[in-house]
């Protein structure tokens, strides 16, 4: 179940125009309304109705969202703060019904160039994601999944 689990993963990496396999995929402004709610069918299976989204602290992190509209507020709150921002999934890690991903994020915003690593924890039930964590470190997903 759990290598089903990190493929519901990439496929909702994928519906959000990011590159599943690796390699900075940059996320397109202009196309931000096609991207994120585009294919809401799609989105309906993937994500469960109720999901939360429970963004990073700190000044960029933003609050907790729920449902798929919810994600996507976040989203557009979190692009907004940047001129141009990238996504390189690195890493699918399988911890039951949890996965965590490894992420490096490149972003310039009013001339300030940021370059890290962050981790996201999707917690699924019936294939369905149905939490987001996302940790401005590598090893914040990690941690959460194991006191899980």
């Amino acid at each position: 179940m759990a290598r089903e689990n990190v493929e519901v993963v990439r496929e909702a990496l994928s519906l959000w125009g990011l590159n599943p396999e690796g390699g900075l995929a940059p996320i397109d402004l202009s196309n931000f309304e096609d991207l994120f709610e585009g294919d809401t069918t799609r989105a309906a299976e993937l994500f469960d109705p109720e999901v939360e989204i429970h963004p990073p602290g700190g000044p960029i992190g933003g609050s907790i969202q729920r449902g798929y509209r919810g994600i996507v507020r976040n989203w557009r709150d979190l692009l907004a703060t940047f001129d141009e921002f990238l996504i390189d999934p690195q890493e699918f890690h399988e911890a039951g019904e949890q996965v965590v991903v490894i992420q490096r994020n490149v972003g310039r915003m009013r001339g300030i160039e940021v370059d890290e690593m962050s981790s996201v924890l999707f917690t699924l039930e019936d294939r369905r994601i149905i939490r987001i964590e996302v940790f401005a470190g590598r090893e914040g997903a990690f941690e959460a999944a194991s006191a899980a």
